[in-house]
């Protein structure tokens, strides 16, 4: 998998998530169509990543 250069990720329990905070899906989908404010838009890539050790949970 490839970083998608410009596209900063913060969520450390994504299978797509790296060390440097970079998105490594290759192509991203954002949703939604009926967004109307930050907080209103999510990634749809996202897939957790049960093997992180973390907390977070899946």
């Amino acid at each position: 998998m490839d970083e998608i250069k410009g596209i900063k990720c913060e969520v450390k329990n994504c299978v797509y998530h790296n060390l440097e905070d970079c998105c490594m899906a290759g192509q991203i989908k954002v949703g939604s169509r009926q967004a109307t404010k930050t907080a209103d838009t999510k990634c749809e890539t996202f897939e957790c990543n049960q093997s992180t050790g973390s907390d977070m949970g899946c």
